[in-house]
């Protein structure tokens, strides 16, 4: 049920509003929107000021599990410059994704 809704951005407490209003584009480099209230059951996302500071922490380990999954399946088969400029691409390409889901894995974990 919980990861269900980490993966379909749902709200914790109902399971049925979506936390977040648009998911950003790269290309347009909009950055993600995020309602304020369920629109479902008016539960509130941001609990506090700084509330997500600690979403930072899981950004950082979704952003180091990603490059070590592509370090494992191409570092045999590149040189050391390509295996960097994957790494960053891959990071950057990925910046909005995990910006979202680390903000809904947070809200997630301190639901009350």
């Amino acid at each position: 049920m919980i990861l269900n809704g980490i993966i379909k951005g749902c709200c914790p407490k109902c399971g049925e509003g979506k936390i977040f209003e648009s998911k950003g584009s790269i290309i347009q480099f909009q950055v993600p929107k995020m309602n304020e209230y369920c629109s479902h059951c008016a539960y509130r996302f941001a609990r506090e000021s700084g509330y997500f500071v600690g979403a930072m922490y899981v950004s950082y380990g979704l952003a180091i599990l990603e490059m070590l999954l592509l370090f494992l399946l191409i570092f045999k088969f590149v040189s050391l410059t390509v295996l960097f400029i994957a790494l960053f691409g891959l990071l950057f390409l990925l910046m909005f994704f995990n910006f979202r889901m680390s903000r809904i894995i947070w809200i997630h974990i301190f639901h009350q």
